[in-house]
């Protein structure tokens, strides 16, 4: 059955993800502290994590060996509660086997169409984050680095744009209900490049399982023939409104980056920590990521370092993030937190906030 495939791609994916960024989930040694919805940040973690990660695992299991009977929603309820208590953990590959485990539990028997339009919401939005210069002139140069054969394309930003074109392409394919089946290796080609290029740069190899997932998925949807119509139903209909109009209002800034299919598009706000002394809970890491004389440290540095994976993007995250490294500085009056927020379309409107540790 076309739906037991999907589920099964999606747990394997999202059991692989985590593997790669197990830290992350509270139960290898970390750094980075934890940053919960409410309270602040901390490098301890309570008891509930492990509970939590040890019902995730045991439903992963149960799911893959039998995708039939999988118990996907108390699993999208174990993990939203593990986000809830380190919003680093919202990722968009977990958002997206999220939001593809939804779209089952609802429709487990016409989950086809609908699955083809969260897909495409994915490449489209993807498509459209990418047609900037932030992408086209800085992060597609940066991918043409990976190998020598490929650096002189970097010269030419038009294939930066030309790249995000086609990713919006892709979109139109699976929402075409009479896409011929040979599109599906469109699909693989395209994400074996992303893989490839990804490992040859030895950067964030956490995504390496959803490029596959993604293709696969897409090559199982496009090998079977979509539904002739698509019953309405409140829960999916809830989900498609997420995965298509939500990401809209990420542009400005009204929905978290992470959730709005802003995927390598180089426009995330970033923040650094600027201390004269370093922070003696960073440890090495500071000595080994900061710059500036040591003075400054990209937090993402950081948390790449540390859990395997970007920190969330959010005023509430930095802010946590700016009160602990001001709490543990042996100099917080001269220390503070410098945010960086761009305008995708407009290279000249980057802005830096600045909050130093008195303010905070």
């Amino acid at each position: 059955m076309v739906t037991d495939r999907i589920v099964r791609i999606a747990l394997c994916g999202l059991a692989a993800c985590m593997l790669l960024s197990w830290s992350m989930w509270g139960i290898g040694e970390r750094s980075f502290p934890v940053l919960p919805l409410w309270g602040e940040a901390s490098t301890e973690t309570s008891m509930i994590h492990a509970l939590l990660f040890g019902g995730v695992i045991t439903l992963l299991i149960d799911g893959i060996a039998k995708p039939a009977r999988a118990f996907l929603l108390p699993l999208v309820v174990f993990l939203l509660c593990m986000c809830v208590l380190d919003l680093n953990r919202i990722q968009p590959w977990l958002w997206f086997y999220t939001l593809v485990l939804g779209i089952v539990f609802f429709e487990k028997n016409t989950a086809h169409t609908a699955l083809r339009r969260l897909l495409a919401a994915v490449y489209f939005w993807g498509g459209v984050n990418k047609l900037q210069p932030y992408f086209a002139e800085d992060n597609f140069t940066w991918f043409t680095e990976a190998f020598m054969a490929t650096r002189f394309l970097g010269e030419y930003p038009a294939l930066g744009y030309g790249v995000a074109l086609l990713e919006m392409a892709l979109a139109v394919v699976l929402l075409w209900p009479n896409a011929k089946a040979w599109w599906r290796w469109a699909f693989v080609g395209f994400h074996t490049i992303i893989i490839v290029f990804l490992l040859k740069a030895q950067w964030n190899y956490v995504v390496l399982p959803w490029n596959a997932a993604m293709s696969a998925i897409a090559f199982v949807l496009l090998s079977t023939p979509a539904e002739p119509k698509l019953q309405r139903h409140k829960g999916r209909i809830a989900i498609l409104i997420l995965a298509w109009l939500f990401p809209l209002a990420g542009l400005f800034q009204y929905w978290p980056y992470q959730l709005s299919w802003q995927l390598y598009s180089n426009t995330q706000p970033e923040a650094v920590f600027y201390s004269p002394v370093p922070c003696a809970q960073v440890g090495d890491v500071w000595a080994e990521k900061s710059f500036d004389e040591g003075r400054r440290l990209l937090l993402d540095d950081w948390s790449y370092a540390s859990i395997g994976v970007p920190m969330f993007y959010s005023e509430h995250t930095f802010r946590q993030m700016g009160r602990y490294l001001c709490r543990c500085t042996s100099e917080p009056d001269s220390s503070r937190l410098e945010i960086l927020l761009v305008k995708p379309w407009d290279k000249d409107g980057e802005r830096t906030i600045v909050i130093s540790c008195d303010s905070e």
